[in-house]
């Protein structure tokens, strides 16, 4: 394992830490689930991009696909917050749960479907 590369990867999962904990607590624990689901999304879009322009023949550094997409985009989204907040949603209500996580799972994956085929297109 090369040490500069984990090195990377831990710098980008520190800041995506930082960057989710920040946001979450801005819009305060009855908002959290919002948060999270904002996160996911955006995440996803940011790394649909990525790989969209390595996909276009961007040329990207192994260090920086580390360093942003491993990294930090991989410690910004949160799968293990998702499933605990769609597990609270169950609790209080199975059609508020149903659409978290119908709008987390499909809303994830249509944008980073979307920013993968923007990337190639800007690309080409």
């Amino acid at each position: 394992m090369d040490s500069k590369l984990l090195a990377l990867v831990a710098l980008g999962g520190a800041m995506g830490a930082v960057l989710r904990y920040s946001i979450q607590s801005m819009v305060g624990a009855d908002s959290a689930p919002y948060a999270t689901l904002g996160v996911n999304l955006v995440g996803s879009l940011l790394l649909g991009v990525l790989f969209g322009a390595i996909a276009a023949g961007t040329v990207i550094s192994e260090g920086s696909v580390l360093l942003v997409g491993t990294g930090l985009l991989g410690a910004f989204t949160t799968m293990s917050t998702f499933a605990m907040d769609s597990i609270r949603f169950s609790e209080e209500s199975s059609s508020a749960a149903v659409t978290y996580v119908i709008l987390s799972v499909a809303g994830s994956l249509l944008l980073a479907w979307c920013g993968y085929r923007a990337a190639l297109s800007i690309a080409s």
